[in-house]
């Protein structure tokens, strides 16, 4: 049987108005540089603002898509995730690094989830803005950004939004993406 912690885990859109402890916030990230990695590489960079810095807050919300941005603001945190896409101990490029970086993450939200703390994951950023703020080089790539905070009630959010944050996603059905001896042929 699947364990709770990854039945249960789902993206909210609404947060309490509560901060993270920064205890909290370190345990969160230990559990990140705990995932495997190719190589050991630990490929992966998080940077994270809160909103006891309004103005850093405020930019890193400015990364964000409109859609995002409207109630990713509640969040107690919002991170950014980076990858370094070169090897520091071999002159080539780690092809794993995003895989990797996203089993980083995956880590951070499971044990987040663990402490009562949620997640929500977004594609929805300029990834330009994020390069430019931070001067990135050529072989650092941003891959995600995250709301992270205590669950909030949803009153915050419009109609729409509300509607959302209440209704689960469902899932696909095993053997839509588990396969025996032959691509497409149903494992189970």
């Amino acid at each position: 049987m699947v364990i709770d912690i990854i039945k249960t885990r789902w993206s909210p859109l609404s947060f309490a108005n509560k901060p993270v402890e920064e205890d909290r916030l370190k345990t969160i990230f230990e559990a990140a540089g705990l995932a495997p990695s190719s190589r050991n590489e630990q490929p992966w960079m998080f940077i994270f603002s809160t909103r006891k810095t309004p103005g850093k807050f405020n930019d890193f919300l400015n990364f964000l898509d409109e859609s995002n941005r409207v109630w990713a603001k509640s969040a107690g945190v919002i991170i950014i995730s980076m990858t370094r896409t070169k090897y520091s101990s071999i002159d080539r490029v780690n092809r794993y690094a995003f895989h990797d970086t996203g089993m980083a993450e995956i880590n951070m939200i499971l044990q987040a989830i663990s402490m009562d703390i949620y997640v929500h994951q977004m594609g929805g950023f300029s990834r330009e803005k994020v390069k430019e703020y931070f001067n990135l080089d050529e072989n650092v790539e941003p891959v995600t950004m995250m709301a992270l905070g205590y669950l909030g009630d949803g009153s915050e959010l419009n109609d729409e939004l509300r509607k959302r944050h209440f209704k689960r996603k469902t899932r696909k059905n095993i053997n839509e993406y588990i396969f025996r001896n032959d691509l497409y042929t149903p494992a189970f």
